[in-house]
């Protein structure tokens, strides 16, 4: 071997030394934890997990519940066109004086029917506790009631109410008490009833011209939701409002100052839970008013679901 050879042999071997004393120092340097894997770049790309409890999500905001409107399309069928069978099934009672219906719950309750005693006994001039079927025939009403309701409906659906309708056809002629069954959930009278207003559609006859609400005036029978005074309060400025719609929006003039207090005795504030309006819209009698109930019934819907959006903006 040359010189040369022998100089190249040293300088390998010198440099593997150089070599291997590195490991070794690394090596000693690793077992008392002065290098770790991080010092090398290693594992740095890691994501570190926090030990911190994770605050529980935020609850959604639930919307309010809607408000419920019960619309009732005054009248119905001709009684004389019933069957037995539907009158009953329509809520009418047979009795010794034929069908109809008791106008009054027994004083302080609801959904006992007074049967003729128990009660205040506030009834028409030519009336009394006990209302029969025929008294609520009309000829062309239930028509005119059933279109305009059929639009207050549709408005009211669009401002994100919901409605219940108390009869759908002129095939149907509910009596009242059965009607007040759209107050409660399902029908159910054992519960309370969730429905917040109940509005009734009418047209008028007899002579006149123009449209009112009839007010509710004195102390009523039922039990209820409301003390005796805020149920009156409530269901006048209810009344007031949409008529004060009604006639404002559309052709149709005012009718004895746009409040009647002729009939404070119909069934239906004797026996309602909850606030109630009755409409008095025009004289189906008259021909100027037959002629804006014809024309006019959508402008007239809408009036109605606006009113009924008036009261509850003032809650």
């Amino acid at each position: 071997m040359n010189k040369n050879s022998n100089k190249i042999l040293i300088g390998v071997i010198a440099f593997l030394g150089v070599i291997l004393v590195a490991v070794i120092v690394v090596f000693a340097l690793t077992l008392k934890g002065v290098i770790t894997k991080e010092t090398f770049g290693i594992g740095s790309g890691k994501t570190e997990v926090s030990t911190e409890a994770t605050p529980a999500p935020t609850a959604a905001p639930t919307e309010a519940p809607k408000k419920i409107v019960v619309l009732d399309a005054g009248h119905g069928k001709e009684s004389g066109a019933m069957t037995d069978a539907e009158k009953e099934a329509d809520g009418w009672l047979r009795t010794s004086r034929g069908w109809g219906e008791w106008r009054h719950w027994k004083s302080g309750t609801m959904w006992q029917d007074c049967e003729g005693s128990g009660c205040t006994g506030r009834a028409p001039s030519n009336g009394g506790c006990w209302y029969p079927i025929g008294n609520g025939d009309r000829d062309i009403e239930p028509e005119i009631n059933l279109r305009n309701t059929e639009f207050a409906r549709a408005y009211l659906e669009q401002m994100g109410y919901e409605v219940r309708m108390t009869r759908t056809s002129n095939d149907e002629n509910p009596s009242m008490t059965k009607r007040l069954k759209a107050c409660y959930k399902d029908g159910d009278i054992t519960a309370e009833p969730d429905a917040d207003v109940f509005v009734c559609i009418h047209s008028n006859a007899g002579g006149g011209r123009g449209s009112a609400y009839m007010a509710l005036t004195g102390l009523y029978d039922q039990a209820g939701v409301f003390a005796p005074e805020e149920y009156v309060t409530e269901s006048n400025l209810l009344g007031s409002l949409i008529n004060n719609r009604i006639t404002t929006e559309t052709s149709m003039p005012l009718f004895a100052g746009g409040r009647y207090d002729g009939l404070p005795e119909a069934i239906f504030f004797c026996k309602s839970p909850i606030p109630i309006a009755y409409l008095e819209i025009g004289f189906f009698d008259n021909s100027a008013d037959l002629e804006i109930l014809n024309t006019e019934s959508e402008a007239i819907g809408r009036a109605i679901a606006e009113g009924v959006n008036d009261y509850f903006a003032q809650k």
